[in-house]
């Protein structure tokens, strides 16, 4: 496995992780009471919120960077990057682009 597989897994993980956190915030913000841990802690909820959406940016230039290496199609690529961004079909993703590239590299495969 390469450097750039193996972070593209690890920070898909996390990312897929901080998107389910996201979104479960938001929706056990708007269904709780104002005096619920999820609404006197927003200001944790932003920060994760934050940070998320800066490692996502480094998940879809990964993307990206395999999409090269690999010669992955647009098609193939964009439907990586949009799953990204769907809280536990990330998951499924990740592991699809990564098997993709793991029979990219086994012996008598083209490689550039």
């Amino acid at each position: 496995m390469t450097g750039q597989l193996k972070a593209y897994s690890i920070m898909a993980t996390i990312v897929g992780c901080t998107t389910f956190f996201v979104v479960f915030a938001f929706v056990a913000q708007q269904v709780t009471n104002p005096t619920s841990w999820w609404n006197l802690n927003d200001d944790i909820i932003l920060i994760v919120d934050q940070v998320h959406g800066f490692l996502f940016m480094a998940l879809l230039v990964l993307i990206a960077i395999l999409a090269r290496k690999f010669k992955w199609s647009p098609n193939f690529t964009i439907t990586t990057m949009l799953f990204a961004t769907i809280p536990v079909i990330s998951f499924w993703a990740e592991r699809r682009a990564s098997k993709k590239a793991r029979a990219a590299l086994e012996p008598g495969t083209a490689q550039s």
